[in-house]
């Protein structure tokens, strides 16, 4: 069978430094997942870090290293790319990646700093048929989709509210929740919202959303990080709670009485978001199996757009007085996690 050859751009934490993590369950990075799946094989790297790239090129074998990304994306032969970089320059990234003949693209969150820059990139790997996935990791783990399972099923009767309770910024953290909102009760309708220090990089808050399907959506991002439950899906006739502990507790509830939340396979117990490693071994080999069918992955291009709108129409509704957004949002220039031009993490290999 095919071996794909990998590029990785970026070699911080998500790509390769969280492996010398002693805490953490590996494989838990991009390289390491790569390095873990015996359908990739990482072929280059690009970081302007001199320390960073020679570890990552020494520690996972990799012949090809790069100051720039772009002589890489010319010069090697690549069938998938990592964005694994801040957000500022993944829509040139992206889009160059697209351009150059790669068949993959597995970029960070969050997916861009603006909807312009989204729809760049999600127009640029549909003209060029490049499969876009962003890693949105709760998308791969098995309990989050045991929760969209139960709910398809109906087995609290139809959705009807959801509350989502944490403490950190809106577009690092938050785009993660926002999309397990989007992925159990489908597109925003419109929203409200209030950001608690909106002169901060990544501003905290609070608001609401009304989904297209009638479910309304409390969100307070603003004090939750003590809260009991993380998430908390209201049906007709049940409910179903994540509580924010390590590792999570999935609890559901059909009338007043708990119903045991369906336990974790064996083969999974390694591929949830906290406990074990990490769901990225899924998302690589979901990669791999998309070019091999020719089919999406199960958090596109455009679902990574779809949780950067929820996170901008609070930025949105702040800056117009609290007012409500109408999705889709008209403001496509509405910018978030903006650093300085020059701006390079210092994380460094250990």
């Amino acid at each position: 069978m095919q071996v794909y050859n990998v590029g990785v751009i970026g070699c911080g934490r998500i790509a390769s430094l969280l492996e010398q993590e002693t805490h953490r369950g590996t494989p838990n990075t991009h390289a390491g997942c790569y390095d873990h799946c015996d359908r990739t094989r990482i072929v280059a790297t690009a970081d302007r870090d001199d320390e960073r790239r020679q570890s990552f090129g020494g520690k996972w074998d990799v012949p090809g290293l790069y100051t720039d990304w772009q002589e890489m994306l010319d010069t090697e032969k690549l069938d998938i790319v990592s964005v694994c970089t801040y957000p500022i320059p993944h829509r040139d990234i992206v889009v160059a990646a697209a351009q150059s003949g790669v068949k993959a693209i597995f970029c960070e969150k969050a997916m861009a700093t603006t909807l312009r820059e989204a729809d760049e990139m999600i127009d640029a790997c549909r003209r060029n048929n490049v499969k876009l996935s962003i890693n949105h990791t709760r998308r791969w783990d098995w309990q989050f989709r045991q929760i969209k399972e139960l709910i398809d099923q109906e087995v609290i009767g139809s959705l009807q509210a959801i509350t989502l309770q944490y403490s950190a910024g809106l577009a690092n953290n938050g785009t993660h929740y926002f999309d397990m909102l989007r992925f159990f009760a489908g597109d925003v309708a419109w929203a409200t919202g209030h950001l608690l220090d909106p002169d901060a990089l990544d501003p905290r808050g609070a608001g609401y959303f009304q989904f297209q399907n009638g479910v309304q959506c409390i969100v307070n991002g603003s004090t939750g990080g003590k809260a009991q439950h993380l998430f908390e899906l209201l049906g007709s006739r049940g409910r179903i709670t994540v509580d924010n502990t390590r590792p999570r507790q999935f609890k559901l509830f059909v009338g007043n009485k708990e119903e045991k939340f369906p336990e974790i396979p064996e083969e999974h117990k390694l591929n949830t978001t906290d406990r074990g490693r990490c769901v990225i071994p899924l998302s690589v080999e979901e990669i791999v199996e998309s070019l091999d069918r020719d089919r999406d992955t199960i958090s596109t291009g455009e679902d990574g757009r779809a949780a950067l709108e929820m996170v901008l129409s609070l930025h949105e509704s702040e800056r117009l007085g609290n007012a409500r957004v109408d999705f889709p949002m008209t403001n496509l220039d509405l910018q978030v996690l903006v650093r300085n031009e020059g701006f390079i993490s210092s994380a460094v290999p250990q």
